[in-house]
């Protein structure tokens, strides 16, 4: 089998009056860059690239001007191979970022195409399932636009996640300490206390700022503080981390095993998040996977796209051992983004549905999903 062309899509949907806030910026729109790798036997694989604030155009262009050309003729289930090949390729300048997030969608395609190929799901050949299903709480609570009261809306929001069966949500801070502290109470005390809370800071403070909010969320069952300092901060995380009873999570803007490893070995993060659309897709999330398991570091997967790397990230969270392995282990959290997305469930022929708090583990060949090229040719750029 050989590969014989890669596309690209370049999605984008405008959020108009459901624009959201967070601690960086407003978003005001979702974009998203998925790829297509193509064989001579007739297989298609599916990726998605993760990004965040940069136009999804540059990373499609990195895929289909620096990465597509290097790949035509090359044997796709060399996952191994090509991704080494690529990231030495680009890896003068390309060791962090958008070059990273570009190789993960076209190593996912790959896993995907591999799949397919064998008629396995993509966790069947990355050594099988621990777990068929995936216990997922709410990522939201982003800071509504243009409405009377952030706190009543918020509050709302919370209230709706509950009611939809979650055992877990996440709301954003990181817009000053008082006005976060705001946030956390009127959720808390609408939730009560039987719901798992835990906030994401978006790297908004220094290790100062960041140990005073998290000494004032105690009270409130916080269990994790998210990206409380920038990402290339390590020892501001490990302050934190020293000086919280709040368990500290980080790495969605983490990449490869080189990134993370300095996140493992220094134990900065009490709780890992890679990003399987950003860190590197199947083949390199493996060896973080195992730094973190040498560690003995938990790992909860960073999640923010369309069902494309929704489905690839369940397979990925299948395969996750225990953190450690115990008569009882624990459940591990995957996260399920309900911000407004209008892209994220029309991509895909298939939908994902929630039941009882839990994501079914897709078990058709590959990532289990395939394109709706009417949605995809009706939304792209």
């Amino acid at each position: 089998m050989k590969i014989t062309g890669v596309e690209t899509y370049i999605l984008q949907g405008l959020l108009q009056d459901k624009a959201f806030g967070w601690s960086q910026r407003v978003t005001d729109r979702r974009q998203t860059a998925l790829c297509v790798v193509s064989t001579d036997d007739g297989i298609q694989g599916l990726g998605e690239a993760f990004y965040y604030a940069t136009p999804a155009k540059i990373v499609a262009h990195l895929i289909s001007d620096g990465y597509a050309p290097l790949l035509i003729g090359r044997d796709p289930l060399d996952n191994a191979v090509i991704w080494d090949f690529l990231y030495n390729w680009t890896r003068d300048q390309g060791m962090k970022g958008l070059p990273i997030s570009a190789l993960s969608a076209i190593d996912i395609a790959l896993w995907d195409i591999k799949g397919k190929a064998l008629g396995l799901p993509v966790y069947k050949l990355l050594g099988g399932a621990y777990r068929n299903k995936a216990h997922v709480y709410a990522t939201g609570l982003y800071q509504p636009q243009n409405v009377p009261s952030i706190e009543d809306a918020l509050v709302e929001e919370a209230l709706g996640y509950k009611e939809d069966g979650f055992f877990a949500m996440k709301l954003k801070v990181g817009y000053g300490i008082e006005t976060d502290m705001r946030y956390v109470k009127a959720v808390r005390e609408a939730i009560g206390n039987d719901i798992v809370l835990m906030v994401d800071a978006n790297h908004a403070y220094n290790a100062v700022e960041a140990i005073r909010l998290a000494k004032e969320m105690e009270k409130y069952d916080v269990y994790w503080l998210e990206e409380p300092v920038p990402p290339e901060d390590i020892e501001g995380y490990i302050e934190v981390k020293q000086k919280s009873n709040i368990l500290i999570a980080g790495g969605e803007d983490e990449f490869t095993r080189y990134g993370f490893r300095e996140l493992i070995a220094r134990r900065a993060v009490d709780i890992l998040q890679p990003d399987l659309c950003a860190a590197g897709g199947f083949t390199e999330m493996m060896n973080i996977v195992a730094m973190a398991s040498a560690w003995n570091v938990p790992l909860a997967p960073h999640v923010w796209g369309t069902n494309v790397g929704l489905a690839a990230s369940l397979q990925l969270f299948a395969v996750l051992p225990h953190f450690p392995e115990r008569r009882y282990p624990a459940d591990p959290f995957f996260e399920y983004d309900r911000s407004p997305h209008p892209l994220r469930e029309g991509v895909t022929e298939e939908r994902f549905e929630m039941s009882d708090g839990y994501l079914d583990i897709p078990q058709r060949p590959g990532l289990g999903v395939s394109l709706d090229m009417d949605f995809v040719r009706k939304h792209a750029l």
